[in-house]
């Protein structure tokens, strides 16, 4: 992961955004110089300057709205997966019932242990790698409860049982993996590049129209500041702002009491 990679996954977003913000006005500050330079060789050019300010915005908003739905499908399927965990940790819970009078109990006790370290997960986010090291451990210790707990169940029974915990370690698996996958930094890098070409070029086109024009390109480097925050937002589920709801594990761990 490089430096600027980094930057967008763990620096402050508010900073990022004053960050941004700044850019994009030294971009339209810059396009305004230019076009003071090259006051004497525009007459007649007006016309052809908007449909370039157009055509950039527009495709900047498309570039925005590709990101922002790639951002958004990210942020479903994590959510989804929440629900998916959720679920296979309440079917190998039930199905721990089934190892006998004895067994049965313990197993479960064992799968509640467990849930209360997964539900740790998103409430450590920068301790993320330390959770899922624990994660680990706590299969390691459930899978060898839960072979002693089926030495003595009927082969169907304990057949049962092995897959509800090997998928409930699936589905773990599967968090780890999607966590870790976010937008491409080359996506990013790119959208904010064409962002700043693109205040440039407002700057260039509507630096002689004086304060009013000022006041609304303004308005919209904060729009677009705002726009490109969200998306990050989204691609940070456990650390930002819009985090996934853990609902679905806390219910399935209160089903167990």
């Amino acid at each position: 992961m490089g430096l600027i990679d980094t930057a967008f996954v763990s620096a402050n977003l508010w900073l990022l955004g004053l960050v941004l913000f700044a850019a994009m006005s030294a971009f339209a500050w810059l396009g305004v110089s230019l076009r003071k330079r090259a006051r004497g060789e525009r007459d007649g050019e007006g016309d052809r300057e908007g449909y370039l300010l157009s055509a950039a915005l527009a495709l900047l908003g498309l570039l925005i709205a590709f990101t922002f739905s790639l951002a958004l499908n990210r942020y479903d399927t994590r959510r989804v997966m929440v629900v998916t965990e959720a679920n296979a940790i309440g079917t190998a819970w039930l199905r721990a019932g089934f190892a006998g009078d004895e067994a049965g109990p313990g197993l479960q006790a064992a799968i509640a242990r467990y849930t209360d370290v997964r539900l740790k997960l998103p409430n450590e986010s920068g301790d993320a790698a330390a959770i899922e090291a624990e994660t680990g451990r706590a299969q390691t210790r459930l899978w060898a409860e839960m072979r002693a707990a089926i030495r003595d169940t009927p082969p169907p029974i304990a057949g049962t049982i092995i897959t509800a915990t090997n998928e409930m370690f699936d589905a773990a698996s599967a968090r780890k993996a999607e966590r870790v996958a976010r937008i491409p930094g080359r996506v990013i890098e790119v959208l904010i590049l064409y962002a700043l070409m693109s205040a440039g070029i407002v700057g260039y086109v509507l630096g002689g129209s004086g304060r009013r024009h000022r006041v609304v390109t303004t308005i919209l480097f904060a729009l677009l500041t705002f726009a490109l925050l969200l998306i990050l937002d989204l691609d940070r589920p456990w650390s930002g702002g819009i985090t996934i709801s853990q609902q679905p594990m806390l219910d399935a761990r209160a089903a167990m009491r």
